[in-house]
């Protein structure tokens, strides 16, 4: 059975098993297409994350109605990431990649950014385990 990650009526799981698949690309991505598509699981893992970030403040009544950076800076201020500007240069990255395909760009995202993003990634996931249970749903 697989395991659904929730907090409150928000379900993160796609977010979870999206971030597994870039761990283990990242892992074992030996050539050039691999490393491609651990910038492509880059990429979602970031949208994935911002958009359940915007629907975690929401829920906890906090202000989710401005873009990507708004976004960052009301979660850090939650203590949901470590450091909002580190997800700036997070959005910038992606746009970088979603718009421009230079081979030491894609470098530096494989050997750098994805592996960081990972870590911060893992901080966010972990801040949700934490506080999840607070907002459990209550069973009757």
């Amino acid at each position: 059975m697989n395991q659904k990650y929730l907090y409150g009526t928000i379900d993160y799981t796609s977010l979870v098993k999206a971030r597994n698949f870039l761990a283990e690309i990242l892992a074992n991505a030996k050539n050039n297409y691999e490393k491609t598509g651990t910038i492509k699981a880059f990429e979602f893992c970031y949208e994935l994350a911002w958009r359940v970030m915007k629907k975690i403040l929401r829920f906890r009544g906090a202000d989710a109605s401005g873009a990507a950076r708004d976004i960052f800076r009301e979660a850090a201020k939650l203590g949901l990431l470590s450091d909002a500007e580190t997800w700036f240069s997070y959005l910038e990255k992606r746009n970088i990649t979603v718009h421009t395909y230079r081979q030491e760009i894609l470098d530096d995202l494989f050997f750098n950014t994805t592996k960081e993003f990972l870590k911060d990634l893992d901080y966010f996931l972990a801040q949700l385990a934490q506080e999840a249970p607070k907002y459990a749903p209550s069973r009757k």
